[in-house]
């Protein structure tokens, strides 16, 4: 009995076709195969290596960009609605038109408290929330606190405004703590792709030298601050674009201010306590609040999106300088890793700075005791040269109108 031909043809047999198939491709055991799976004739492995680590470190830069932007944006959102909403809520028309009875005072005061006050307990859990969210996430995390802050304020109540004021204290200390560290983790990786071929050599256990990442360091902090201190630039946006114009001018708000400086404690005496010309509508204070709303979903969207991973999946994440044993400690460690020689600039500006102060007492002391001196010896023409002072405790002009 005859065996039955096979349905699809054997790999290596000459069959009708003949020994090539439909493309023209040898088939079988002489087929040439460094054709198909060798190496690429004109492939230049140290030019592929050189071209792979470029974008790495273009991706580096890229994060360090992404992640100052997403601060700038963020803190720009935060400080102009700050503003803006404390000076709608010092005016008293606009309290009792919009709000009545409600205690915004109270409210702003108990907000200010728990943005100010919650952050000293921040210290303490915020190396667990870095160790378990991650760097990034954990900065994602906090930009979304302060949008939520920001969205609060469409329903500005008690319930509203006080909780998250609270929740925004709490992220403050784990974004600043997760940014810092994912500044100083991107510049670790830019010098890893910088010098790759050191790394080849040394082996994948080695760790880089102590401190060499430190230029790259100082070059994404200074780009980080940069940034950063646009916000405070940003945070006047509000105030130029809208509530300039329901303000009234100096000479009404300050008119019964009397002094101020020194002196003065919180709002000066004498400000007035209407600052609006007309009232702002809610449908505008709703567009304004829409837009810094957007501008914070948007530095949440470059945090995900354009910010890399700070660290590998299988990397071990060293945050043992800001772990639970040491967290009073740090400003010590830092210093304790330095020599001393590095250290001196450091005493001698200190030293400098406690000069300063002391000589600046004892000036405001003399000064005081000198108008007071002139004030009792003021009817003595002989004493002053001849020339009359006026018997008054302070000659000197008042620094407010």
């Amino acid at each position: 009995m005859e065996a039955d031909p096979p349905l699809y043809p054997v790999a290596g047999a000459a069959g009708p076709q003949g020994d090539e198939d439909r493309l023209g491709v040898p088939d079988g055991p002489e087929a040439p195969l460094d054709e198909l799976v060798g190496a690429y004739p004109n492939y230049n492995e140290e030019e592929e290596e050189r071209r792979y680590y470029r974008r790495k470190r273009l991706g580096v830069v890229k994060n360090v960009l992404a992640a100052s932007a997403g601060g700038t944006l963020t803190y720009g959102v935060y400080l102009g609605l700050l503003q803006m909403q404390l000076i709608l809520h010092y005016d008293e028309t606009y309290r009792e038109v919009k709000y009545g009875n409600m205690g915004l005072p109270d409210i702003d005061s108990k907000m200010l408290m728990g943005i100010n006050v919650t952050p000293i307990a921040a210290l303490l859990y915020t190396p667990v929330l870095i160790r378990f969210f991650g760097t990034k996430w954990m900065m994602f995390l906090a930009v979304g606190i302060y949008a939520l802050f920001v969205s609060t304020n469409y329903w500005e109540r008690y319930y509203t405004l006080v909780p998250s004021a609270v929740a925004l204290g709490m992220a403050i200390v784990p974004l600043w703590a997760s940014m810092g560290n994912y500044i100083t983790r991107m510049s670790q990786k830019y010098y890893e792709y910088s010098h790759y071929k050191e790394q080849d050599e040394q082996g994948p256990q080695q760790r880089p030298p102590r401190g060499s990442h430190a230029p790259y360091l100082l070059v994404f902090q200074a780009i980080f601050y940069s940034f950063f201190h646009l916000s405070f630039a940003c945070a006047q946006l509000p105030m130029i674009y809208f509530l300039n114009y329901y303000l009234y001018d100096l000479n009404h708000t300050l008119f019964n201010v009397k002094s101020c400086g020194t002196k003065s404690h919180g709002i000066l005496t004498g400000f007035n306590k209407t600052v609006l010309r007309t009232l702002p509508r809610s449908r505008n204070l709703i567009v304004v609040e829409s837009v810094l709303m957007a501008v914070a979903f948007l530095a949440m969207l470059l945090v995900l999106g354009l910010c890399g991973a700070a660290y590998r999946p299988t990397e071990e994440i060293d945050l043992r300088s800001v772990g639970w044993g040491n967290i009073f400690q740090l400003p010590f460690k830092h210093v304790r890793d330095f020599r001393l020689r590095h250290l001196v600039p450091f005493f001698i500006y200190s030293g400098f700075e406690v000069l300063f102060a002391c000589t600046g007492f004892a000036l405001h002391s003399w000064a005081s005791y000198m108008k007071t001196k002139r004030g009792r010896t003021s009817s003595s023409p002989s004493i002053t040269g001849g020339r009359l002072w006026p018997s008054s405790l302070c000659t000197w002009a008042p620094a407010c109108p």
